[in-house]
């Protein structure tokens, strides 16, 4: 076990130079552009994705508890409360929550929106020890070691949804190209890959419910659109000068002569289920 330990540790190095207050700082930019997104068919369908495979698990949210950490605007929060949860919303970014605040506040529904780094949550001083019937971290920075992963599971009294991409996720050429050209380094993962969490579990004696997909985007979009996002998502893990974020949209600007910019990608991604009660199995 302690190898795995090792190796998710080690995956996660570049995630601990960055302070809570620059992570909220960098979420609180991408907010309005995440609350778009929720509209996309893409995401619907990632939400439907996630109410199947929590069914199938055993899972029904009328009346439960959950905990859902790194909870963004809602995109999963706001579908289980629909269905009857009592949902605890948890999140570093105080846009984030503000849009969740809005939604849930015009539709009468029963969220809690909590402003807090996962990082160094105190979980007893919260009051979340074995409080919920599911504990969600679904594509979150705020999971990123053994530590962060076992205070998840201690907040549950049933089961835990956990999400995140498989292998290195594929990144559109500019991408490749900045990290290379302008960064001098190989292009990086957004945070530990599910294996580690995975068989972390296996190890420990659980047998969570597995479900993979691979996606591929096609996008077109204004080049200085385009590039900002980059710039963005690159200060959410280092310091970028602002030689650098000339640098960046000086390529994104010469990679669109039409003044649109077009962007290739695919990912595979992962979501896995488990009850903390039985090490056998779901």
């Amino acid at each position: 076990m302690k190898c795995w330990i090792d190796c998710w540790k080690a995956s996660a190095q570049h995630s601990k130079i960055v302070s809570d207050d620059l992570q909220a700082t960098q979420w609180d930019e991408r907010a309005d552009r995440f609350v778009q997104n929720m509209d996309e068919e893409r995401h619907r369908k990632r939400v439907g994705d996630v109410f199947a495979i929590l069914e199938e698990a055993g899972f029904s949210p009328e009346g439960a508890r959950v905990l859902d950490i790194g909870c963004g605007p809602g995109t999963l929060s706001l579908p289980l409360a629909r269905a009857g949860a009592d949902v605890t919303a948890l999140d570093i970014s105080t846009r984030m929550l503000d849009h969740l605040r809005e939604t849930a506040q015009n539709e009468g529904l029963r969220v809690n929106a909590v402003e807090c780094s996962w990082w160094s949550a105190d979980i007893d001083k919260l009051g979340f020890r074995e409080k919920f019937d599911l504990v969600i971290a679904s594509m979150t920075p705020g999971i990123r070691d053994v530590e962060t992963f076992d205070r998840m599971m201690a907040c549950s009294r049933q089961f835990c949804y956990y999400s995140r991409f498989v292998g290195r996720v594929g990144t559109d050429g500019a991408r490749r190209e900045i990290f290379r050209k302008i960064l001098g380094e190989e292009p990086d993962n957004p945070g530990p890959d599910m294996l580690y969490p995975f068989m972390y579990l296996y190890v420990l004696g659980y047998r969570p419910l597995v479900r993979l997909s691979h996606v591929s985007r096609t996008q077109e979009r204004d080049w200085a659109e385009a590039a900002e996002e980059t710039i963005n998502d690159l200060r959410c893990t280092r310091d970028v000068s602002s030689d650098v974020e000339e640098k960046i949209r000086e390529y994104y600007k010469n990679a669109s002569p039409d003044g649109k910019y077009r962007s290739e990608t695919e990912s595979c991604s992962g979501m896995m289920v488990w009850s903390v009660t039985a090490g056998d199995g779901v």
